[in-house]
């Protein structure tokens, strides 16, 4: 193939992908996306029809500032392609008291200036009829809160990224990338590619592109189940805001009924890692609808219905679940962002911008410091 110099090659264009070639075209950058599967496939963690984005985040205060900048790009993004990518359901965190999800959600909330309500179980029962909470829990309900499409907002950052006149080349798989010169050459199953600068957002395949991460990256199955309730009607974002509960089952996450017409649930982590990306992904099985039935049975017994759809994802996780945003060490111009451990979705538009802003030689306008791939060193692994 004839080789085509570039100011930017995105690798990998699932959501964090699609979202940096957006910012990066719109910067006026002449950019490059591959990816090794098709556009939105389900082999990562970008699919699933919708993803919460809370602004009081139980991970850290750290992210807020990240999640509220993410929900003003997404109201945006969603302007500009004619569609509604963010709905604001609001959000809810359940658990004791005392339960890491509860505590970190208030924290957060406390301070950051995020509105918020704390609700008893009698509260709750009340505000959200179809939640049947333990005596004992209580929850942090944040209406400024929601869920976005995720699949639609891929799609939406790619058609106008193309706009902009960013390329996108799928089902080419990146083999190896390497300094060039002043910039960097991109080998692919295809060919050649050269650019001044690089960003790896490669998901689970990212400990593969940068040997840095090795240790760091673990892939992860996931299974998410869409349920028919006994109403749908009373499943709908203006009656019942996203969900994330900490319980005597474990920590699970659900959403209300959209684009399938099911109550959308999951287990948060299942912790079973995948030591082949190469093989397809193992199905869902028996066990892991009655996991996510019996959470119906006990919370929203009115969801516990007919199975709507099943899907498997890929979580990239890293050892401490919080993400690594940084400079590829040792290389000039190259950035990777990754191992965002089940919950980065909702921030890929701040994200996008971020490395973009970094790509231009511009400060970003959001602290990354808490991402650093240097936490790690004294793992033994990594950085």
């Amino acid at each position: 193939m004839t080789e085509r110099a570039y100011d930017l090659v995105v690798i990998g264009v699932g959501g964090m992908g699609a979202a940096v070639m957006f910012h990066a075209a719109r910067r006026g950058m002449r950019v490059l996306g591959i990816e090794r599967f098709d556009a939105g496939h389900d082999r990562g963690s970008s699919h699933g029809v919708t993803r919460i984005l809370r602004l009081g985040v139980h991970e850290g205060a750290d992210y807020v500032s990240w999640a509220q900048r993410a929900r003003d790009l997404w109201l945006a993004l969603g302007d500009e392609a004619g569609e509604v990518l963010f709905h604001p359901c609001g959000s809810v965190d359940l658990g004791p008291p005392d339960s890491e999800i509860v505590r970190g959600s208030r924290a957060a909330c406390e301070a950051r200036g995020v509105p918020h309500e704390v609700l008893d179980a009698a509260a709750l029962r009340e505000r959200i009829p179809v939640l049947n909470p333990d005596d004992d829990m209580i929850g942090v309900l944040q209406p400024g809160s929601g869920m976005v499409a995720c699949e639609a907002s891929l799609m939406a950052h790619v058609a106008l990224a193309r706009a902009a006149g960013a390329e996108v080349r799928c089902g080419e798989a990146v083999v190896g990338w390497e300094a060039d010169g002043d910039g960097h050459r991109i080998v692919t199953e295809a060919g050649e590619h050269r650019a001044a600068a690089v960003v790896v957002t490669a998901g689970a395949w990212a400990g593969e592109l940068v040997p840095e991460l090795a240790g760091l990256i673990r892939a992860e199955r996931q299974v998410v189940g869409w349920f028919h309730p006994d109403d749908p009607a009373a499943f709908a974002p203006e009656r019942i805001p996203c969900w994330i509960l900490d319980g005597p089952l474990g920590h699970f996450y659900g959403l209300p009924v959209h684009g399938i017409p099911g109550f959308k649930l999951a287990r948060m982590a299942h912790e079973e890692e995948i030591d082949d990306l190469g093989a397809p992904v193992r199905p869902p099985e028996d066990a892991d609808v009655e996991d996510l039935r019996a959470v119906l049975r006990r919370w929203f017994p009115r969801a516990d219905g007919p199975v709507a759809s099943l899907a498997t994802c890929i979580f990239e996780t890293t050892p401490d679940r919080d993400f690594i945003i940084d400079r590829v060490p040792g290389r000039q111009a190259a950035w990777v962002a990754a191992g965002f451990s089940g919950h980065g979705y909702k921030y890929c538009g701040a994200v996008g911008e971020v490395m973009a802003a970094l790509v231009a030689g511009d400060a970003p306008a959001l602290d990354m410091s808490a991402f650093a791939l240097g936490r790690f060193a004294a793992l033994g692994a990594g950085a």
